[in-house]
């Protein structure tokens, strides 16, 4: 018989069996006390763990300089290649063998422990503000893994410190999607190399990759422009929801992506290939063909765009709903093609539109294009379902005096909009935009917009389909 051991905070040590006393329901009649006490103690667990991620890159760091300070020992030194290698490909190989052996101690690929390498000198370098943090426990390893690589990607030293100052500041309080969100904008503020050269260098990198899942799947992932991709979204989302309107019984993920498969193969030459075969199979029926419900309707992708970046006098960079900043060129790209503008008048001093109408129900449009900017994603903590398939809620109801402005306004998905009302999570906006929600067990959260774009007026646009 084997025991299995937990060895607790306090150095107790406790069998298996003796694991569902430790998880059960405290003593006493209920109370949501209880379970804020628990998520509390699931809090302290969390932060001794990533206070344990920043000690082991400490760790990493020091193996690292301890491995180059010994280069030679790590190499074979009767190799006649190797002696005549110069001092730089010594270094690679020196090391290579050290990440070889992080991966093999920490029972991780070459890629995943090679990345750790890196993390944990780019922080000890550039982001010791960061690595403090976390070797405190403030927040996750996924959050300074994040920093650590919006980081290494900026050449100036002064810039990093700028980046790492204001991303710190919602640090603590963000999931890491929102936190590589606030990264991507602050990043493009500061980079010293204009947007539009970066954007064509990184899309020269554009790809596709397949990666096997489990029970006969596999994983599709391409890497593409954000304008693309987010139009292919849009058009495989639209048709999936087209279909579940007419009775299809699938789930929306699986028209979504039966409707990709369709695009991408129905049509394709039949011969005795397996896309072949699928190709046959789709026509058939025994796939039900997407291709041509997708075919009629057209994506479309929504940009936020300064009006003097589009004159050429600020280089301040268009932001694409869902996504972040985008470079200047693309952005008057989408402008030149767009069917229609719609102007804001926003405050000079803190970005908020002024078109409004604080006296009916109804949202005007120009104030729902507005938030839809202002919010990108719906406003619960951590969710990152788009503004724009998401409703607009009066964060105080209108039945209880609530108004029709900005500062009483949020997006929130229907799943988040119903929890708001149906159950005891509660909201608040506070001045400055951002909503402190509380849950039913008496705990608050808080989820912060980004400022806005630009202070001298700015052009939302609906830009229909994209220039492709």
């Amino acid at each position: 018989m084997f025991d299995t051991v937990v060895r607790e905070r306090d150095g107790a040590v406790v069998t298996i069996d003796d694991l569902d006393a430790l998880a059960s329901p405290p003593p006493g009649p209920p109370s949501v006390n209880a379970v804020s006490a628990a998520i509390d103690e699931a809090v302290a667990l969390q932060a001794e763990i990533d206070a344990l991620e920043g000690r082991k890159l400490l760790a990493l760091e020091k193996a690292r300089r301890a491995a180059m300070r010994c280069e030679r020992d790590l190499l074979a030194q009767d190799d006649p290649e190797l002696a005549r290698a110069g001092t730089s490909r010594r270094h690679q190989l020196a090391l290579r063998a050290f990440v070889a052996d992080v991966a093999a101690a920490l029972r991780l690929s070459e890629r995943q422990a090679g990345h750790l390498v890196d993390t944990a000198r780019t922080l000890t370098a550039h982001g010791r503000a960061t690595l403090a943090a976390l070797c405190r426990g403030e927040f996750s390893a996924a959050i300074a893994t994040a920093m650590a690589d919006t980081l290494a990607d900026v050449p100036d030293g002064r810039a990093r410190a700028e980046v790492q100052a204001e991303a710190l500041t919602c640090a603590r309080a963000a999931t890491p999607s929102a936190f590589r969100r606030h990264l991507r904008r602050a990043r493009d503020r500061v980079h010293p190399e204009p947007m539009d050269v970066r954007h064509e260098r990184a899309s020269a990198k554009r790809a596709v990759h397949v990666d096997p899942g489990a029970d006969g799947m596999a994983w599709l992932t391409a890497y593409l422009p954000a304008t693309t991709a987010h139009a292919i979204a849009d058009r495989l989302d639209a048709t999936a929801r087209q279909a579940r309107t007419a009775g299809d019984g699938r789930t929306l993920d699986q028209l979504r992506a039966d409707a990709l498969a369709a695009l991408l193969l129905v049509g394709v030459p039949t011969a005795g290939d397996g896309a072949g075969t699928l190709a046959r199979e789709l026509e058939s029926g025994l796939v039900p063909d997407l291709a041509d419900q997708a075919r009629r309707i057209t994506p479309r992708v929504s940009v936020t765009v300064p009006v003097l970046a589009l004159l050429g006098r600020t280089d301040v960079p268009a932001e694409l709903e869902g996504h972040g900043p985008v470079d200047p060129a693309t952005a008057a790209v989408l402008a030149a093609g767009a069917p229609s503008l719609r102007r804001l008048l926003v405050d000079p001093v803190s970005g908020r539109v002024l078109t409004t109408d604080a006296g009916t129900y109804t949202v005007p449009a120009a104030l729902r294009a507005y938030l839809q900017a202002r919010d990108g994603t719906c406003r619960f903590p951590g969710c990152s379902r788009p503004a724009r398939a998401s409703d607009v809620d009066h964060t105080t109801a209108w039945a209880a005096g609530g108004t029709t402005t900005a500062a009483n306004l949020a997006h929130l998905c229907r799943r988040h909009h119903v929890l708001k009302h149906q159950t005891r999570w509660h909201a608040r906006q506070l001045p400055d935009g951002t909503l402190r929600w509380t849950s039913p067990a008496g705990r608050t959260y808080h989820d912060a917009v980004a400022p806005p774009v630009d202070t001298s007026g700015e052009l939302l646009r609906d830009p229909g389909p994209p220039p492709f």
